[in-house]
């Protein structure tokens, strides 16, 4: 029993299936079965032993896999991480935080990139990302189905709604942001399959998925995946543009709730309400106080997030773009800016690289979904919630690595 267990903790799928099940693992450890220290820092440490599994991997490895144009941007931002570090002593500690938000998950892309030996290896561990968040969204489905109440400050004071869906993430617009990253790759994972009874299970997934994204009522979350669908059509195939069009049109006209989402955007209440203590006012206060530090801004940690927060007693922004701009001023938002370009054009080399149709199909659902976050976070801070930033980069390295994979068969490799 106790060879039994040792191999299983030096067993790398261990590690790895765990990292997979982050919103459910960190959900048990801090509500159920809180751990003290293990429920904040057990995320670190999977992927601190992760990182060990890579770098036995790089270093036996025969096969050159380089880091494509990504690490140039990347680089760049996080130099100016360090700086920032450096420059403000006096808050040091509010500045290492801050620095460990931004930069900390960012080591997924590198076990993303490296990680996995095969197509098959990397196939598995999308199955397991794709049932997780079925799981998450199948729980927020049922408590829209029975009623559970959300948080009145979920809800606009121009509506009436007092169920959106949550599920075990922390708002109905995280859980909104989970399912239009994961809801396209398990669409792929559809058109990937070669037997019905395999597109039937991956079907009712997304159909899960999709269900409790509706029922998030989050429109910011609806808008991202209309606007990725709509940018895929544009690159890819001008019937999903055309398409998504015509479901877009009328999912608004024939489902009530979402068509109240939306006209209430335009509520004098609403409006009101928004340029008084809401987004738009939260987004204003973002760029005044980049006004007084135009080119640097406040220092990473000091506005508009969580550690903001704790440190300073400032509000949530809203918007991840607002809190970087307020945080790093117009330098830090511009290299944030041509990471994410960089990242989108690495995506779509990758998967016009990879030539198996339905290894395709996967990698065009994980550049919808990654965009689609990315869209988002225009109006969400999606990268200050830690199960989140890590699936993000995560995928984004498992994509960008498929040409090297595709290469390498293995179908059944073991993790």
């Amino acid at each position: 029993m106790l060879e039994k267990g040792k191999r299983l903790l030096l067993s790398q799928s261990f590690w790895l299936y765990i990292f997979l099940s982050f919103p459910i693992v960190d959900y048990i450890l801090r509500n159920i079965l809180p751990i003290p220290v293990v429920s904040s820092l057990w995320d670190e440490g999977v992927m601190i032993v992760l990182i060990l599994f890579v770098f036995s991997h790089v270093r036996g490895s025969k096969h050159d896999r380089p880091l494509p144009s990504i690490k140039i941007p990347l680089t760049a931002f996080f130099i100016m991480g360090i700086a920032y570090l450096i420059a403000d002593m006096e808050n040091f500690g509010a500045s290492v935080e801050g620095f460990r938000a931004t930069f900390e998950y960012i080591v997924a892309f590198f076990i993303g990139y490296h990680l996995f030996r095969s197509m098959g290896q990397a196939k598995k561990s999308i199955y397991v990302l794709v049932f997780v968040a079925a799981l998450v969204g199948f729980y927020g489905v049922i408590q829209r189905i029975v009623g559970v109440e959300t948080p009145s400050d979920w809800s606009d004071a121009s509506e009436a709604i007092t169920t959106r869906a949550f599920s075990i993430v922390q708002s109905p617009n995280v859980l909104g942001s989970y399912m239009i990253l994961m809801a396209p790759i398990a669409a792929g994972l559809v058109l990937m399959s070669k037997t019905w009874k395999q597109r039937i299970i991956w079907l009712g997934m997304t159909l899960i998925m999709l269900a409790a994204l509706l029922f998030t009522g989050s429109r910011g979350a609806w808008l991202a995946l209309a606007a990725s669908i709509g940018l895929l059509g544009i690159m890819y195939d001008r019937r999903i543009l055309i398409g998504g069009l015509i479901a877009a049109v009328l999912v608004v006209f024939l489902v009530p709730s979402v068509q109240h989402r939306f006209t209430s955007l335009f509520s004098p209440t609403y409006v009101e309400k928004s340029t008084k203590d809401g987004r738009i006012a939260r987004w204003a206060g973002a760029y005044d106080m980049m006004r007084y530090e135009p080119l640097f801004g406040k220092g990473m940690g000091h506005y508009g997030g969580a550690v903001a927060e704790r440190n300073f007693g400032t509000i949530y922004v809203d918007s991840y773009y607002f809190k970087t701009l307020a945080e790093t001023g117009i330098v830090g938002l511009a290299l944030f800016f041509w990471l994410m370009f960089t990242l989108i054009k690495e995506m779509l080399r990758s998967w016009r690289a990879v030539k198996t149709r339905g290894y395709q199909f996967v990698a065009i659902g994980i550049f919808t979904g990654l965009v689609a976050v990315i869209f988002h976070n225009g109006v969400e801070n999606i990268f200050e919630v830690p199960f989140m930033n890590a699936y993000f980069w995560l995928l984004a390295g498992m994509i960008l690595s498929f040409p090297f994979l595709e290469n390498n068969k293995g179908e059944n490799g073991k993790l």
